[in-house]
């Protein structure tokens, strides 16, 4: 994800693994996207926490297998489903962006 993320571009400005952690940077850095892992069973959940630490900040639950991206975007209360080419659509969602991973 980091060398996707740094070759479009984008700083990366923290990675954290503790939902806990996820949640304290976002509302510290403000990012302009966070994003969450969407395999992890309570990405759901932590996408909502981190909504409402930082909530212009957009965030991306992405699957591991690159087929599968979820967008939640702070001015919408439901969620975009968005599947392949993922790669390159994650890559037009992160074009010039400030993102938390």
């Amino acid at each position: 994800m980091n060398r996707v993320l740094i070759e479009e571009g984008c700083e990366v400005v923290g990675h954290e693994d503790r939902p806990s952690a996820i949640i304290g940077a976002a509302h510290r850095l403000r990012p302009d996207i966070v994003v969450l892992d969407l395999d992890n069973g309570s990405s759901h959940e932590l996408a909502q926490l981190v909504r409402g630490a930082s909530p212009e900040t957009t965030v991306v639950l992405w699957a591991r297998e690159e087929d599968l991206m979820e967008v939640l975007e702070p001015v919408w209360n439901t969620s975009r489903l968005v599947a392949v080419p993922i790669v390159e659509r994650l890559r037009s969602e992160l074009s010039g962006q400030h993102v938390h991973e």
